[in-house]
């Protein structure tokens, strides 16, 4: 008798797939407590909880993106962009913290929905768009107040980016951890999270199903964009000013956490417990490379390497998925 390949083979399949990054982590924290015996220490996990932060709401982002197969340019400069945005109402407001905070968020919604409205509505290519709209972003991050340094002096919002819970737990840690959760709920429990799912795997069969795949997209992009503002507003509160040239690699370090985590560039496949574990795991390899004196310019070349194992990984297993679930079994 001739059937298909059972469920549970393939579930166990994609188990051990998820698995990767965490035996990654397993390794990397093996071999940094090698190294050096003081990594693992509370004073080391309280640093990698105000590192992972910024980069990690970012990637919660790119995550929803990258499983509608889609791809967002726009999160380092417009990081920037609304970065200094916020410190431009800060002056003009006197330091009015709600404005502040308002203007982050909905500066990255705006930001997200346009995004959004170019590759659902005017269907041009996710890469064109928002590439399209970096290079706005970068443009705004110079235009708004000259693009001077704006110093943040005395402003309550300060204490997402320095303060601490119960005298440790870094602000913008618990934070992150709020909004994974929120994240988690969004893709697993509701039936957006489905559909997110649905477009990404087989976007024709989802319009076919009757999904609104244009509605599904333009609104991941703009929560994308809600993220980035968010991370905006935790790393002018860390550094105390707002600058043009605060982005740094958070865009290349979102995404290679996403895909590190499990999220596939082809889309239909990511979760929030995998781009959480691909933060640390690139949070860690810059600690390494930094502890082993590798310069700046080169942490870059090795977080490119590791984008590119990542995804060559995931066509591997994408490739060996369709040949296993092609091949008949007695």
């Amino acid at each position: 008798m001739i059937a298909t390949t059972p469920v549970a083979g393939r579930r166990s399949r994609i188990d051990v797939q998820s698995l990767v990054p965490v035996a990654t982590l397993v390794v990397m924290v093996v071999v940094l407590s090698a190294l050096n015996p003081a990594f693992l220490s509370v004073g080391t996990a309280l640093n990698l909880m105000a590192q992972v932060s910024v980069v990690g709401i970012v990637a919660l982002g790119a995550t929803m993106v990258l499983i509608t197969a889609g791809i967002d340019f726009t999160t380092g400069y417009g990081l920037a962009a609304i970065g200094m945005a916020v410190g431009s109402v800060f002056l003009q407001t006197n330091g009015n913290v709600v404005a502040m905070i308002a203007t982050g968020i909905i500066g990255g919604a705006i930001l997200g929905m346009a995004n959004g409205v170019l590759i659902a509505k005017l269907q041009i290519l996710p890469f064109i768009a928002t590439l399209a709209m970096m290079l706005v972003a970068q443009g705004l991050s110079t235009f708004i107040e000259d693009g001077r340094m704006i110093m943040l002096s005395g402003s309550p919002l300060l204490w997402i980016g320095q303060g601490r819970i119960a005298g440790s737990i870094p602000a913008s840690f618990a934070i992150y951890v709020v909004l994974c959760l929120l994240a988690a709920a969004i893709l697993n429990l509701t039936r957006f999270g489905t559909s997110v799912y649905a477009v990404g795997g087989n976007e024709p069969a989802a319009r076919y199903s009757g999904i609104h795949v244009d509605r599904i997209k333009l609104y991941c992009y703009t929560l994308a964009g809600v993220f980035t503002g968010v991370a905006a507003l935790i790393t002018i509160a860390k550094i105390g000013m707002a600058t043009p040239g605060i982005s740094g690699s958070t865009l290349l370090d979102a995404i290679a956490a996403s895909v590190i985590g499990g999220a596939s560039l082809s889309g239909g496949r990511g979760k929030v417990s995998g781009t959480f574990v691909g933060v640390i795991i690139i949070v860690l390899i810059g600690t390494a490379l930094t502890y082993l004196n590798i310069p700046p310019e080169m942490q870059d070349v090795f977080k490119g390497i590791v984008i590119l194992i990542a995804v060559c990984f995931d066509q591997l297993v994408r490739r060996y998925a369709r040949r296993y679930s092609s091949h008949p079994v007695e």
